[in-house]
């Protein structure tokens, strides 16, 4: 009686299964196509390109050193901004593009989306937009969810809004205090063609460790680009 109850129960997770992926196929088509046009995780495997992106700002401290390191390495950023501190720093948001970084959105107010209903996860995005719209920045494309979760409501929002989730494939963790040469260490170990590198504003280990990191991937052959220029290459 015991095996035919947990076979009868792996037979329900299965049936569950097989019923959650003929929703997705029906509603949205086959999970690799919508995976393709409606997030990004790394761009092509085959050509030497990595974006380097940045969370949770603009801070108050930081931020110049980090747009000056940039400047000088010539080298575009992402930066996923929370739209309350853009707001607060409008000066400093600005001056992020200004300097030709991309500007994406990373929530108004930092909550774990994964916990929100549809319409608040939409709220939370497209008051973060407005705030961009209402510095004369350009409305973002991109939603990366703070801490990177994700669920089905969140691919139903963001298809309602015509935006794309924005994630990344190697984490600095630089936000834990870790020190710039084990910030260096991982990114070098772990950047392949497409990379989509997470660090974080205002940080100092990162502005220290971000030299280094480009030199180095300059001489590897990569170039630096945006999400943006990741996605028009052909992102998987």
């Amino acid at each position: 009686m015991y095996r035919n109850g947990r076979r009868l129960r792996g037979l329900e997770r299965n049936l569950l299964a097989a019923l959650l992926v003929l929703f997705l196929c029906v509603e949205w088509g086959p999970l690799s196509d919508e995976r393709a046009r409606w997030g990004i995780a790394s761009g092509n495997p085959f050509v030497k390109e990595v974006a380097l992106t940045f969370d949770d700002g603009p801070r108050d401290r930081g931020m110049p050193e980090l747009l000056a390191a940039l400047r000088r390495l010539d080298v575009p950023g992402t930066f996923f901004l929370v739209g309350k501190f853009a707001e607060r720093y409008g000066p400093i948001t600005k001056s992020i593009a200004a300097e030709g970084h991309e500007i994406e959105n990373h929530s108004y107010t930092h909550p774990q989306l994964t916990t929100l209903w549809v319409e608040k996860i939409m709220r939370e995005a497209e008051r973060c937009n407005e705030v961009m719209n209402n510095l004369a920045i350009r409305t973002p494309r991109f939603l990366r969810p703070p801490g990177g979760g994700f669920n089905l409501k969140i691919f139903y929002a963001l298809r309602r809004m015509k935006m794309r989730m924005g994630l990344w494939s190697v984490n600095t963790a630089d936000y834990t205090g870790r020190p710039a040469h084990k910030i260096i260490a991982d990114v070098l170990r772990g950047v392949r063609p497409g990379s989509i590198v997470l660090m974080h504003s205002g940080v100092p280990a990162t502005v220290e460790a971000l030299p280094a990191i480009v030199s180095e991937l300059r001489a590897r052959g990569y170039r630096f680009v945006t999400v943006q220029d990741l996605w028009n290459g052909g992102a998987i």
